[in-house]
């Protein structure tokens, strides 16, 4: 599980900020005016947004109800705080690996990526 300083939990809270910054943006309100109808600061809406503040439940229950959206189009599934695979310096990590092995690694990563497959 994981703890309150663990990176996944800030990448959670930063991707709670970005559902909000879109809702915000999709209700065409500005950062005050959203801040406003909650009673915070227009500086609280911008922490949240970028991911540096942390927001109670119930905060989240009001946002997406001056939004006017579902709660759980603020919450992201845990999957999407997961960090990107460290795809840097792939051939080299692959260079002895036998040929299938790199074919089903680089057809797997193509699919994953929405990448057309290599040719051979």
């Amino acid at each position: 599980m994981p703890q309150p300083d663990d990176p996944q939990v800030d990448r959670f809270y930063a991707a709670v900020g970005d559902r909000i910054r879109d809702a915000r943006s999709a209700a065409r309100l500005t950062q005050a005016e959203l801040a406003a109808s909650l009673g915070l600061a227009r500086s609280s809406i911008a922490n949240i947004e970028g991911g540096r503040q942390r927001l109670p439940l119930h905060m989240v229950i009001l946002i997406a109800e001056t939004l006017n959206i579902n709660v759980s189009e603020l919450l992201p599934d845990m999957a999407e705080s997961q960090p990107a695979p460290d795809l840097k310096n792939i051939d080299e990590k692959l260079h002895d690996a036998d040929e299938s092995s790199r074919d089903f690694v680089e057809s797997t990563l193509a699919q994953l990526l929405g990448r057309p497959e290599p040719k051979e």
